[in-house]
């Protein structure tokens, strides 16, 4: 292969992808993690109706979730809508199908992890301050809850 060609090759296997997830690629972390959240609380508050308590949470943390997505979305680009989140939402919630059987293991944890987040906000009573501190230790009693609740969503979430 010429040296020219060969560059070309390299050129286009790192701009393609870029042009691919470029929406994507410029959220913040946060941002993109928010909107992943709230797609998993959704997810929980549709799969776990039968018990109103812990569905009507899990709305309101999807809520959170999808506010703070729209909160930083608009910090980075001047403007955002509750319409923003929930297209996100939708997108993540497609995405989530679309891939779940190759990585059960991956959601389960991302459902832990968004159950710590939100229990952190727990923590701070009816005002949420929006930090975004995403969680890196998560205590077990909120790891097997969270786990548990992911094993029966993502379940019922796939059958549907």
């Amino acid at each position: 292969m010429n040296p020219m060609t060969k560059f070309l090759s390299l050129s286009s296997l790192i701009i393609l992808p870029c042009f691919c997830h470029q929406v994507i690629a410029q959220e913040s972390r946060v941002e993109m993690q928010a909107g992943r959240c709230s797609a998993i609380f959704f997810m929980l508050s549709e799969t776990h109706k039968d018990n109103t308590v812990s569905a009507g949470i899990f709305q309101h943390f999807g809520s959170v979730f999808e506010n703070l997505y729209v909160t930083e979305k608009k910090e980075r680009v001047g403007n955002a809508t509750r319409d923003d989140g929930i297209e996100r939402r939708n997108l993540v919630l497609q995405e989530f199908k679309a891939t779940y059987n190759s990585r059960p293991a991956t959601l389960k944890e991302e459902v832990v992890l968004c159950g710590a987040w939100a229990e952190g906000y727990k923590i701070q009573g009816d005002n949420y301050t929006y930090v975004p501190i995403i969680p890196k230790l998560i205590p077990a009693a909120v790891r097997n809850e969270y786990e548990a609740l992911a094993e029966t969503g993502w379940k019922k979430w796939i059958a549907n």
